[in-house]
């Protein structure tokens, strides 16, 4: 049986070590480590045991990359069930929740996550729970911001003099215990 080795000659170990610094997913930097112990130590089975992964995974890493290059050893899309949302459907979700929510009929004044849930059943037929609504939103860019109340009856300079007053007493407080 022939032994399997890297035949590519590009990229070099210099070169591999330095995209390895300068990648940020796990994986591929895994991958690239993989290829550079491949180069040095040229054993499928010695390289598989120092990166704790199995030997035909190795074997499948170099037998890739000796086809198509650093491309093909580029991990795949991220698993997972895809969006029930459609992109467009997204935008236009994005576009309503910057509109206020009177505005397009509602009785409340803030968009959350069972309003947004309601809303994309509505518009989209497609339901959602509500915390998949509120991820929904983060991934649109938007965040939880609760409105601030302002009291138009109050008087800042009372406030502030409040605000001493109270911070005396309570070193004069701290001080007697």
């Amino acid at each position: 049986m022939k032994k399997l080795q890297i035949t590519r000659s590009s990229p070099d170990q210099d070169n591999l070590v330095e995209l390895y610094k300068k990648e940020r997913s796990p994986k591929l930097k895994e991958r690239y480590q993989a290829l550079y112990l491949m180069i040095e130590l040229q054993n499928c089975t010695k390289v598989a045991e120092l990166i704790k992964k199995s030997r035909n995974t190795v074997q499948a890493w170099v037998k890739l990359f000796n086809e198509g290059g650093l491309e093909a050893i580029m991990p795949s899309s991220p698993p997972g069930r895809p969006s029930r949302l459609s992109d467009e459907q997204k935008e236009e979700l994005k576009l309503d929740v910057m509109t206020h929510p009177r505005e397009l009929g509602y009785d409340f004044s803030n968009w959350e996550g069972k309003f947004v849930a309601k809303h994309v059943y509505i518009k989209f037929g497609v339901s959602f729970s509500v915390r998949a609504a509120q991820k929904l939103l983060h991934a649109l860019g938007f965040s939880l911001q609760r409105p601030r109340y302002k009291f138009p009856k109050a008087d800042p300079e009372k406030q502030e003099e409040f605000a001493r007053e109270f911070k005396k007493n309570w070193i004069l407080l701290d001080q007697t215990t």
